[in-house]
């Protein structure tokens, strides 16, 4: 017997309810499940969530309940959700399950025995939005975005996993394998980081408690990858290793494609197939994130359907590029594309069957050059269409499939159905009409039950057919074999929606109009000496020339009037300001600063800012009558 297609998502980190972003990559693990198993193959599918962790702890004990009991409030969102959305993973793991706990010390400790872990003292840059200590190069990327503030110095004695070892054996591993980072330019950026040089790799954490503990050395926590990663070690069962396919988001490749092989590297196991990462949705320009208040949530866009969002998803995202998300655009593709399209061509060609041959489905005899033209297209458009869902490839499998179904259109304008069926010596010419469009419809019906299940059921026994289209396989299916039967009762596939009574409707305020709107600022950071804070230097300056530093959406090179001197200043505010209504412009600065280098160009100083929960600066003014110079106390 052979091993199942192990196929798994990421776990989603417990610190927030799901997203478009999870809802995304969680339809296409499962599109490709069930796609698996309508070629005939046993499937695995495994998804869950990542509740350890410093920020998990924090958000618990600000609400004044335990890490825990805020990782079940989160989770049953999760679970609630998938179960709704018709999810068939067989299990939703979590890294709070005891066989999870067990499997990590074990392997933890067997790491230790075999020297590949080891404990030191670790010194440096520590980020706190991704729990995770910084390289110098990786503190310069933050810096360069404007994330220097989550960055902290911090000392502590931790396990490290000698990640260096591996540098070579992962180089192999790329050479020989380039399938294993798809698709290819996300496996020339991993490829990238690892010729430019690996440090070993801190794994655990003395500063938080909340965390799977050091076996044999319990004041250290697990760090939450060496944790989080072992997860589809954990929930793989003994005839499933190692993964054929897992999909991960871009931000979190690295960990996937760099640290994760060599943890089974050093453990001795199997490498999974291929890393499979996709890009993200944008608001925009940007990536959607609860910080930025432009996140949209999946219970927004089920009200249009399930299938309907599995679709736009499958449709609509070039797996491993971003992608924009708008709502008129959702709606735009659906009203084209299920209502307009798919679903008139079944009414029409259900109709027709109906009212001309009284349900019978009829077998052609005789074909002109159009009628055999569509036929071998369809024994063309059916082994392509699988052959880039394989490759898992579905916008590109559907966008075949969807010329196809354009072209039948086309199809029936030109063969004019309802005037060949005026006349009984057309009779030949209209049976092979609509053999030629129920066959179409039946082959599409099959094609895109992994994406739309419902709607490929509720088409299948349109049909004339009582089976599941789920549990038919692609192969050996007969594309111009007859009709299984009569048809059955048409049933609408998908009702067009009043694009602007919705958007009305999604876009009113949640909340009353006299309700206060709450700002969701940071806590108060560590108290300082006033001392310590009278070591700042604050001038008033005026900015005398500005222009957008070249390749950089964000950094603007300034030139400022600190009364003393003029300084060369670059900040990051290239989103929110244009250089032409900087110049001239009174603002704060901090005048001893030491220098640094952004995208090559040394910065003396730093612009005093204030910013909303969406990261937007918004410059500290003085009075118009302050002068450069001045100093800010």
């Amino acid at each position: 017997m052979s091993k199942p297609f192990y196929i798994t998502t990421p776990i989603y980190y417990v610190n927030d309810r799901p997203h478009i972003g999870h809802t995304y990559t969680t339809v296409l693990a499962d599109v490709i499940a069930r796609f698996h198993r309508m070629r005939g193959e046993q499937v695995y599918f495994l998804t869950g969530t990542d509740e350890h962790g410093q920020k998990v702890e924090k958000a618990a004990a600000a609400r004044g309940i335990t890490p825990k009991q805020l990782a079940d409030e989160v989770v049953a969102n999760y679970t609630e959700l998938w179960k709704a959305m018709t999810m068939t993973h067989f299990r939703f793991i979590r890294t709070t399950d005891a066989d999870h706990k067990e499997q990590v010390q074990r392997l933890f400790k067997r790491l230790v025995d075999k020297g590949d872990i080891y404990k030191a003292t670790y010194k440096g840059l520590y980020s706190v939005s991704d729990e995770a200590y910084v390289t110098e190069t990786q503190a310069k990327e933050l810096q360069a975005q404007g994330l220097a503030h989550q960055l902290i110095e911090l000392e502590e004695e931790t396990y490290f996993f000698r990640l260096s070892a591996y540098q070579d054996r992962l180089l192999k591993l790329y050479e020989e394998h380039p399938e294993f980072v798809q698709p290819d330019f996300r496996f020339n950026e991993v490829k990238r980081f690892v010729e430019g040089g690996l440090q070993d790799l801190s794994i655990s954490r003395t500063s938080i408690s909340w965390g799977i503990p050091v076996p044999g050395d319990e004041k250290h926590v697990i760090y939450v990858w060496f944790d989080a990663l072992l997860n589809y070690l954990t929930g793989c069962p003994a005839n499933c290793w190692p993964p054929d396919l897992q999909i991960v988001g871009k931000d979190i490749l690295r960990f996937h494609a760099v640290y994760w092989p060599a943890f089974l590297m050093a453990a001795g196991m199997f490498l999974p197939e291929t890393i499979l990462a996709h890009g993200w949705w944008l608001m925009g320009e940007d990536k959607m994130s609860k910080s930025k208040g432009n996140v949209v949530r999946p219970d927004t866009l089920l009200r249009f359907g399930n299938d309907a969002l599995r679709f736009y998803f499958m449709r609509d995202m070039q797996v491993g590029h971003d992608r924009g998300f708008s709502y008129e655009g959702f709606m735009d593709r659906l009203n084209a594309d299920l209502a307009n399209g798919l679903g008139n061509l079944a009414s029409r060609t259900l109709s027709m069957i109906q009212r001309y041959r009284g349900g019978l489905v009829p077998m052609p005899t005789v074909m002109d050059e159009l009628d055999q033209a569509m036929a071998t297209q369809l024994l063309a458009v059916f082994p392509e269409y699988l052959e880039q869902a394989r490759a898992n490839n579905f916008h590109g499998a559907l966008d075949v499939l969807w010329a196809y179904l354009r072209t039948l259109d086309g199809y029936i304008v030109k063969a004019e159905p309802w005037k060949l069926a005026k006349d009984p010596a057309n009779d030949p010419k209209l049976d092979a009409v609509l053999a030629i469009l129920y066959r179409a419809l039946r082959a599409t019906a099959l094609l895109v039950a992994p994406v739309m299940p419902e709607l490929a059921q509720t088409l299948w026994e349109g049909l004339g057919h009582s089976t599941k289209v789920a549990e038919t396989t692609f192969h050996g299916f007969a594309l111009d074999g007859p009709a299984i039967g009569p048809i059955g009762e048409s049933k609408p596939l998908f009702q067009r929606i009043d694009k602007e009574k919705e958007m009305s409707e999604l876009l009113a305020p949640e909340t009353p109009a006299d309700a206060k709107p709450s700002l969701d600022v940071p806590e108060i950071r560590e108290t300082v000496e006033a001392d310590t804070f009278f070591k700042v230097d604050l001038r008033v300056g005026r900015i005398l020339e500005a222009e957008r530093v070249p390749k950089s959406d964000k950094l603007i090179k300034m030139k400022v009037d600190i009364g003393l001197e003029q300084r060369t200043i670059v900040g990051g505010i290239g989103k929110a300001y244009e250089p032409a209504e900087l110049v001239n412009r009174l603002v704060v600065v901090v005048a001893n600063l030491a220098p640094r280098k952004l995208m090559g160009i040394e910065s003396h100083g730093m612009l005093l800012a204030a910013s909303d929960n969406a990261s937007k600066p918004y410059l500290i003014a003085p009075p118009a009558d302050a002068m450069p110079g001045f100093l800010v106390k």
